[in-house]
């Protein structure tokens, strides 16, 4: 049974990467996750689908 993550929930892709938040859950069954890289100086604002079976629950304290 695949993951069910809502909205505000702190995840990661399984493979690794970035903490990133759940933003919403689509009638599809991917989730939309939003996260920031580093360029520099600046952090830019990243989003992309992920359906559930690649996301794992991320402790957002560490």
């Amino acid at each position: 049974m695949p993951n069910t993550f809502k909205t505000g929930d702190v995840v990661r892709l399984k493979s690794g990467g970035p903490k990133m938040t759940v933003s919403d859950g689509a009638a599809s069954g991917m989730y939309l996750c939003h996260w920031f890289n580093r360029e520099g100086d600046v952090w830019i604002p990243q989003h992309a689908g992920f359906k559930p079976d690649q996301l794992v629950a991320a402790d957002p304290s560490a």
